[in-house]
């Protein structure tokens, strides 16, 4: 017999529960939370200035010099520097609360005349790592666009910081409000990649249950449905926080509602796929729990065929050896005097089971997977996915 290795899941980890019961307003960080390291754009159509920030103060020569400022936050370890750079933007003290609560889902609220946004923004991804996701707040002025990261190595907004230096786009050329918009689209499809690397391995996992199936498989089928679950809990309120952008007027007006409309299509996208995902990781355990139980069955009809076999020629070699003398008595074992008497026991076994094995043949029974390898009929293959 061998055995098979089976990988044991992680240990779940607790979830996280929002600030209770503190006072509105207060900065709840994590121990052991990392400095924050503070990123500056200033630009214009004309050119851009890019800079890393020391202390928060040195950002107002930025907002006096473009028309223009994006500040990026990487980190909550330091509150005296939070407070600061709440204190230089006017960030409301819920807002900021918010900030360093990354239990949030994704929102937007309105503060007079300032907004502010949260999406939550998918991790590099890391072969062997389940999907994780960190909160991406944004604070939106008339001014300025301040985004708030609770970890600093990588992010997904890479591709924003590069059209302003390339001065690709209209990043350069347009408001806050847009910038807001390009941060908050980029997150979103910094998704479709995921659900797309999910969805190959969900179609990977198919064929290989089709071959042959492997007790490591429900592993590996539960471990996709718990990081479709993960996605789609994440992406779910993205819906609304898109709509709730729209209802904006003063904020985004008509030129920009065509581009919000369109992040609200990108969303919709990645909800058909994760649901068609899941559907199929559902399709995908009920396959392989009919394999299995195919599997089974396939081994216990063998076992019953050849049962089934062996009981005749046992009851044939019983009845032989009980040895009765046939001197005593014509009618005990005249058989045992012939010459060809143990031959003719052997042939009579031998003819029996090839009589039931022809039974058998003949029934059908022995067609199919009749041995237990466990394979199931290969479906045709399928057309290309929507990615």
């Amino acid at each position: 017999m061998s055995w098979v290795k089976v990988p044991i899941p992680a240990r779940r980890k607790h979830r996280r529960m929002p600030n209770l019961n503190l006072p509105p307003g207060t900065l709840q960080v994590e121990p052991g939370s990392a400095k924050p390291v503070l990123t500056a754009f200033g630009f214009s159509p004309s050119g851009f200035e890019e800079v890393t920030i020391g202390q928060p103060e040195e950002v107002r020569a930025l907002l006096t010099k473009w028309p223009v400022v994006w500040l990026n936050v990487d980190g909550f370890g330091d509150e005296e520097i939070l407070r600061k750079v709440q204190s230089i933007f006017g960030i409301h003290p819920l807002a900021m609360e918010d900030v360093t609560d990354t239990t949030q889902r994704a929102k937007v609220e309105s503060y007079g005349e300032s907004t502010f946004l949260v999406v939550p923004m998918p991790q590099s991804h890391r072969d062997g790592v389940r999907f994780e996701s960190e909160q991406l707040s944004l604070y939106l002025t008339d001014r300025a666009v301040v985004s708030f990261q609770a970890t600093a190595p990588g992010d997904c907004l890479s591709v924003i910081r590069e059209r302003i230096r390339s001065g690709r786009g209209r990043v350069r050329s347009s408001n806050t409000a847009y910038l807001a918009y390009a941060l908050i689209d980029t997150v979103i499809d910094a998704y479709f990649p995921l659900v797309s690397d999910m969805g190959d391995r969900l179609e990977e996992l198919e064929e290989r249950i089709v071959h042959d199936v492997d007790v490591a498989q429900i592993h590996d089928i539960r471990a996709i449905k718990v990081d479709l679950m993960r996605i789609r809990r994440a992406v779910w309120p993205m819906r609304d926080a898109v709509a709730a952008m729209s209802g904006l007027d003063s904020v985004y007006g008509a030129e920009l509602r065509p581009y919000l409309r369109d992040a609200q299509d990108h969303v919709a996208r990645l909800m058909d796929l994760l649901e068609t995902d899941r559907f199929m990781a559902s399709d995908l355990m009920e396959i392989y729990l009919t394999a299995t139980s195919n599997r089974l069955g396939e081994v216990n009809k063998f076992l019953t065929v050849i049962a089934t076999i062996f009981i005749p020629l046992g009851f044939i070699a019983s009845v032989y050896g009980m040895n009765f003398d046939p001197q005593n008595s014509p009618w005990n074992m005249p058989e045992l005097d012939w010459h060809l008497g143990y031959p003719f026991a052997l042939g009579l076994m031998l003819c029996t089971a090839l009589g039931f094995l022809g039974y058998f043949w003949w029934k059908g029974w022995l067609g199919g997977d009749t041995f237990g390898t466990g394979r199931l009929k290969k479906r045709q293959p399928r057309g290309p996915r929507d990615h």
